[in-house]
């Protein structure tokens, strides 16, 4: 039964190079022990499909197998239906090839353990509806996943702009703070520059007229002296 979901989907995709898989060679034989065939006349293989642009690869493809194959046998009923048949086509291609005779060989071999044509089709349908409902769920649970990260990421979009336009605003006005400042200390840089040259004018002013005084007491004295 390996790879029947590689075959189901090569119309479809394109599938990454790799070694086949070997999980159900054992339930491979013991089905065709089960359901053992007649010597039947071997026909050459169809040909190869052309390959499609899309690609999966090996892991997902043995994920989804097993995924399929666990789910159709879980809703397996006694005796055989389209399960079995399904289940003995694949088992049975690579001794018959021609998909027509081995369709033919197997449920005629399977009619024998009571499997009828309206049987087949009915479960066929049974178990399309299966997969039909198992994707619907898939899709449920992926869409509602999507759904909250999604949501849960445009929460954080916002804050995050949030955080951004409430620290711009705060660039901002730490740099309308930190101009306003620059021209305050050029002022204050200025008030201090004339300040200091007035004082140092006064001071100038002062020594100049102390010692004018000084010189002129000086020079009465010397007169007083002198004189009286």
């Amino acid at each position: 039964m390996a790879n029947f979901l590689k075959k189901a989907l090569g119309l479809f995709v394109e599938f990454e190079p790799g070694e086949s898989s070997h999980a159900n060679n054992a339930n491979d034989a013991h089905l065709a022990q089960k359901f053992p065939l007649g010597n039947i006349k071997n026909q050459p293989a169809a040909g190869a499909r052309a390959a499609a642009p899309a690609t999966m690869s090996q892991a997902d493809l043995d994920k989804f197998e097993k995924h399929f194959t666990d789910l159709l046998e879980k809703a397996n009923l006694p005796g055989p239906d389209y399960f079995e048949f399904w289940k003995m086509m694949e088992t049975l291609e690579a001794h018959v090839p021609d998909e027509k005779t081995r369709m033919a060989a197997v449920f005629a071999t399977l009619s024998i353990q009571g499997l009828t044509k309206p049987k087949l089709l009915e479960t066929a349908a049974q178990y399309k509806q299966i997969v039909a409902q198992d994707r619907a769920e898939f899709d449920k649970a992926a869409n509602d996943k999507a759904v909250q990260e999604v949501q849960g990421r445009q929460i954080q979009l916002v804050n995050l702009e949030k955080t951004v336009a409430q620290h711009a605003e705060t660039i901002k006005k730490l740099t309308e703070e930190i101009t306003a400042a620059q021209a305050q200390m050029k002022e204050v840089e200025a008030a201090i520059t004339e300040h200091e040259q007035k004082i140092a004018s006064g001071r100038q002013s002062y020594q100049l007229a102390s010692d004018a005084m000084i010189n002129k007491i000086e020079t009465d004295l010397q007169k007083i002296q002198t004189s009286l």
